[in-house]
């Protein structure tokens, strides 16, 4: 690996308190060769997945990614792709971030046809909620295609950090803004003198979150937030960037936007019909519980993560086939987690829909 970047091994099992544990050393290494035991680099290699050129980057994520090797050099495409067939469960062509950059572009494509058809339906595109509520879905697809960006423009190194940054920025946005439209709803277009601390505060985390992580991406350099672990015979080596000492910074910030909701339940109860305001209730609450529970997987459990590591150290066939070498793709704990998130915003917005549209029929 190289100077300054931080290395952990592929989901080592420490199972004992149920919780797989990863240990992430500080101190920085001297650059290394790291050939695995196939003879292929994990890292600067001809099939490194995460040294793309940016403009091949977005059909080797999503369709095609042979070996990078020149044209002169197919003895060694052959025994790159004989060991990919063999070991690899993304087969010859398959990208690690292929699923998760599919999910997104699937995120994109739905809300932003929902939102443009919107105003054309019978759905409530008059009232401020109503307004506020196309606005957040023509914002939940921008986050989409920005996250679509960040699994695809992330594999290339320099880019990396952009795209990360960028990718939790519309983050912030989206979710400030869906708690906004749910606050708009529930106290009827901010009616009856509404405190403007109170439109403000959502709005208000999401700008300090942005400034703040905008600027340490700013003054920190690349190798000082960069994280890598996996196994690359496997096809499942992996490079991000972290958050590590301000990870409760930025976590925090989620927990507030996403629980921002359980403030207004009571104004839901006093100023809606008890059908909105279950709907809307019910609906944010199932999306917070599938968000916890991706959380959870993804950071925690780490499934399937953990039985694929298990199963290629036992030498067995894994018992649950989350991978197609067909489509070279593969659903990691960190895509479930994706389609854990892209549930949950659907539900959140069928909840506000149908509490829009309970509330101007009653007027």
């Amino acid at each position: 690996m190289r100077a300054g970047l931080r290395g952990v091994p592929f989901i080592p099992l420490q199972l004992g308190t149920g919780v797989a544990q990863i240990d992430a050393p500080e101190t920085q290494r001297e650059p290394v060769e790291r050939p695995d035991e196939q003879g292929v680099e994990c890292l600067s290699a001809d099939d490194d997945q995460y040294s793309t050129d940016w403009r091949s980057a977005c059909v080797r994520v999503l369709c095609w990614n042979p070996p990078r090797v020149g044209p002169r050099e197919s003895t060694k495409r052959e025994r790159i792709e004989s060991m990919r067939k063999k070991f690899s469960f993304l087969g010859p062509t398959g990208h690690l971030e292929r699923s998760s950059a599919w999910l997104h572009l699937f995120g994109t494509v739905l809300f932003l046809v929902f939102a443009s058809a919107r105003p054309a339906t019978e759905l409530d595109s008059v009232s401020l909620a109503g307004q506020i509520s196309t606005a957040t879905s023509f914002v939940v697809a921008t986050t989409f295609l920005v996250s679509t960006g960040f699994h695809t423009l992330g594999t290339v190194r320099w880019l990396a950090p952009a795209m990360r940054t960028l990718d939790h920025g519309a983050i912030d946005v989206a979710l400030a803004l869906a708690s906004t439209a749910d606050l708009a709803v529930v106290t009827l277009d901010f009616s009856n003198s509404v405190p403007w601390q109170t439109v403000a505060d959502a709005l208000g985390v999401a700008a300090v979150i942005l400034v703040f992580f905008i600027y340490r991406r700013i003054v920190l350099p690349a190798s000082a937030t960069e994280l890598a672990w996996g196994d690359c015979a496997l096809g499942l080596f992996r490079l991000q960037h972290a958050d590590f000492e301000h990870s409760a910074l930025r976590s925090a910030s989620y927990v507030v936007l996403s629980f921002g909701f359980l403030t207004v339940i009571p104004v839901a109860f006093a100023n809606l019909t008890t059908f909105a305001a279950v709907s809307l209730v019910v609906a944010n609450g199932t999306a917070l519980l599938l968000l916890i529970a991706g959380l959870l997987l993804d950071n925690v459990w780490m499934f399937p993560d953990v039985m694929y590591n298990a199963a290629t150290k036992s030498s067995q066939t894994p018992w649950l086939v989350c991978h197609s070498t067909k489509c070279g793709c593969i659903l990691t704990s960190h895509a479930a987690w994706h389609v854990f998130t892209l549930v949950s915003v659907v539900l959140q917005t069928v909840g506000r829909e149908i509490a829009i549209s309970e509330t101007v029929r009653v007027k």
